[in-house]
């Protein structure tokens, strides 16, 4: 069995019906690393395996083309993206110029709730550190850290700039930069996570727009550093 049809029998479990179902069981396919960089996505498959006429896949897969998911390539197919380097460069680029931004703002309307949540977050992920490096472990740390940056860009109160980020957040690429990470990587960035939780509790919007740059600036140089001229998994 190719690797393509692998991969669609772990979608027969849940049939998709609607195009948007369609689009949402594919593009969880993508995101999860089940479809690899530069592999082919042919409509036909797909349709069956979903349970529903290649109509939806088609409007699916022209959706994931104009998000930046596939690409089309006339007379071969839709192939999966392969991320590269420079898409590393410039998702964390304009990480940089939003993320501090919307941090900064949250910092003058986050709920005392939220920067609870965010406490206990902080406190997980500096445990994770503690422990032995695991691919569970990865698991954890990954959903953890998502949830962090998700509750305060929420905070920051423009929902456009959230929407944009989080789109950056969902490819592939993110989750690969989590597993280049060092022990030593892991702790500075959960020590990271608490100063950043101070400054919002200070409600100092330049501390937080500050502690939230150097963050996402030691994330970059950890992964570029480590990586050698190429992305895994593409």
């Amino acid at each position: 069995m190719s690797d393509i049809n692998a991969s669609l029998h772990t979608m027969q479990a849940e049939p998709a019906r609607s195009a948007d179902d369609v689009y949402a069981a594919i593009k969880g396919a993508v995101t999860s690393g089940q479809y690899r960089g530069g592999q082919y996505l042919r409509e036909e498959q797909l349709a069956r395996s979903l349970g529903v006429s290649r109509t939806p896949v088609r409007e699916a897969l022209r959706r994931l083309d104009a998000e930046g998911w596939v690409e089309t390539r006339p007379n071969y197919g839709v192939r999966v993206k392969a991320w590269t380097l420079q898409d590393a460069r410039e998702i964390f680029e304009a990480r940089l110029l939003v993320e501090p931004y919307l941090a900064g703002r949250a910092a003058l309307s986050i709920a005392a709730s939220d920067i609870g949540r965010l406490e206990v977050l902080a406190e997980a992920m500096l445990a994770i550190t503690q422990r032995p490096s695991t691919a569970q472990s990865s698991e954890a740390w990954f959903a953890a850290n998502g949830e962090f940056h998700a509750i305060i860009t929420a905070a920051g109160n423009n929902a456009r700039l959230d929407r944009s980020l989080k789109s950056m957040k969902e490819t592939p690429l993110i989750k690969w930069t989590f597993g280049t990470y060092s022990d030593d990587d892991r702790l500075r960035s959960a020590r990271q996570h608490f100063e950043i939780v101070r400054a919002l509790e200070a409600r100092n919007a330049a501390w937080t727009e500050a502690a939230m740059r150097c963050h996402i600036l030691a994330a970059e140089n950890a992964v570029l550093e480590r990586s050698n001229g190429s992305v895994p998994g593409s």
